[in-house]
């Protein structure tokens, strides 16, 4: 490790434990290695008595939420038989359930796959049963194809000796499935791999350990699961809630505290439009969505440089960030590649295209799952390089439209759509079309007080693109469906206008 990371170690305070801690946490490394399970231990060895976890139901410190996953881990074990290489899932809502319940199993070796608490039963049961799940752990007993262990609204709180040494155990975080189904990416992460992500995080950000870190998004997608980890490793109070809303957590806090808070674009804009309170984050990170450039602006000259975008994927981790002076430059880009990371943006022939156009982002770096095998992953995602060499995310390759032989990208209409005044926001996607193959669609959503007309609005577009762009048919919608993490759901989207 050279220098400057160290040094990036104890500017936010990581390097400065005790002797006596020393012997604790190597133990614990060489019991758990890397996993949740560690970062818990090592937490509650550091700052035991600091407040680890607030949730609705209040405060848990550091050593009660270690105690409480060390009595559950042995309740699993020995009344579920839970080992190293099961495979269970945890279904719990935002709070002390999801964390003690994740923290248990991972100290098993187990692998663990975190569902959304409100899933269907139908969609489910198809999971459970595409993952080979044996068993699932929960708040409330339920009818599944698996065993039921509702244990999580009932957690002991009593010290138990460790259960047996596990070091194996993998996170299955399904992928976001708003264009199709949901899959399974399996991680084992290692220090090598962390390391260089986590040292260009803690410098980009200015973190410290123990700053309050707000968390207004759902812990159990990869974001959510990143968020939880950054707070076990600073030793920093974790603040959720089950309604994923920014100002009433942010209430729970001092002015004075300096929050980190951690979201999605679109909850940002329904906390700026609601006007934010006393309490201000010092630092705010968004990511998992597309960033608005004029939500961006406004974000910026509303509260100051304390904006942070990040890019990635469940497949391919953490793989950018814009901080605030990027963002000033280049609103709503998501900057350059993390420390360790490599990203190219290509044409169909494989050749990195021109500053303004438009390619396909592939990405590289010691947390990225390889699709190819040259050691690159294609993210799936379109993007372009700007003049100052900030990267644009412009959203799927596989949502590009080709109409009458000429290629059409979704944001392109969306954008020109985007800019009528009384426009809040448009979706575009394809339909069939017999003679041209492929026509446009969208889908928008008014401005308060604004008066939209879908025949008014086409007439609008004939100034401003071509025949090939303008979409056949648009449908004034009251609201826009959203995955939790404020991604457009665009299969439901389709769904609720051709129904």
């Amino acid at each position: 490790m050279r220098v400057t990371e160290l040094g990036v170690l104890w500017r936010c305070g990581l390097l400065r434990v005790q002797p006596r801690q020393v012997v604790l946490i190597l133990r614990a490394w060489w019991r758990c290695r890397n996993s949740f399970a560690f970062l818990s231990t090592t937490a509650a060895v550091r700052w035991g008595e600091r407040v680890a976890l607030e949730d609705d139901d209040g405060a848990l410190t550091f050593a009660e939420l270690h105690r409480r996953s060390l009595a559950l881990a042995h309740r699993l074990s020995g009344e579920a038989g839970l080992r190293v290489g099961s495979q269970v899932a945890l279904r719990a809502s935002n709070g002390r359930g999801f964390v003690v319940g994740l923290l248990a199993c991972t100290r098993l070796g187990a692998d663990v796959l975190p569902l959304a608490p409100d899933l269907p039963p139908l969609v489910t049961e198809a999971i459970l049963r595409r993952q080979q799940i044996e068993g699932l752990l929960c708040e409330a007993d339920s009818a599944e194809a698996v065993p039921c262990w509702p244990w999580l609204s009932d957690l002991a709180q009593t010290t138990v000796e460790p259960p047996p040494v596990a070091r194996g155990g993998q996170l299955v975080v399904l992928t976001s499935g708003t264009s199709g189904i949901s899959k399974g990416i399996r991680r084992r992460p290692t220090l090598n791999q962390l390391l260089p992500l986590a040292l260009g995080l803690l410098q980009s950000l200015n973190l410290r350990t123990h700053r309050p870190i707000v968390a207004a998004l759902p812990l159990h997608h990869g974001y959510g699961l990143a968020t939880l980890a950054m707070a076990l490793a600073l030793g920093s109070p974790l603040h959720v809630a089950t309604r994923y809303e920014v100002e009433p957590l942010l209430e729970r806090l001092d002015p004075e505290e300096a929050p980190v808070l951690v979201t999605v674009p679109t909850l940002l804009k329904r906390w700026l439009d609601g006007g934010p309170g006393e309490t201000r984050p010092t630092t705010i990170i968004t990511g998992s969505a597309p960033l608005d450039a004029g939500l961006c602006a406004r974000l910026l000259a509303q509260l100051g440089p304390v904006l942070f975008n990040l890019y990635g994927s469940t497949e391919a981790g953490l793989i950018a960030l814009a901080p605030p002076e990027t963002l000033l430059q280049s609103p709503g880009s998501v900057g350059r590649p993390l420390p360790g990371n490599a990203v190219r943006v290509v044409d169909s022939q494989e050749q990195e295209v021109q500053p303004g156009q438009v390619g396909r982002i592939l990405a590289r770096g010691p947390f990225v799952l390889p699709s190819r095998p040259d050691g690159w992953r294609d993210t799936g995602d379109l993007g372009q390089w700007d003049r100052h060499g900030n990267l644009s995310v412009r959203g799927r390759a596989d949502g590009m439209i080709v109409s009458g032989g000429e290629n059409v990208y979704p944001y392109e209409v969306e954008e020109v759509l985007s800019s009528h005044p009384d426009v809040a926001e448009a979706v575009v996607w394809a339909v069939s079309d017999e003679a041209f193959g492929q026509r446009l669609a969208a889908a928008v959503l008014p401005r308060p007080g604004g008066k939209l007309e879908e025949g008014a609005l086409l007439e609008w577009l004939k100034e401003r693109l071509e025949r090939h762009k303008r979409p056949r048919v648009i449908r004034v919608v009251a609201e826009i469906p959203r995955n939790p993490l404020g991604k457009v759901d665009r299969v439901k989207l389709r769904s609720q206008i051709v129904g």
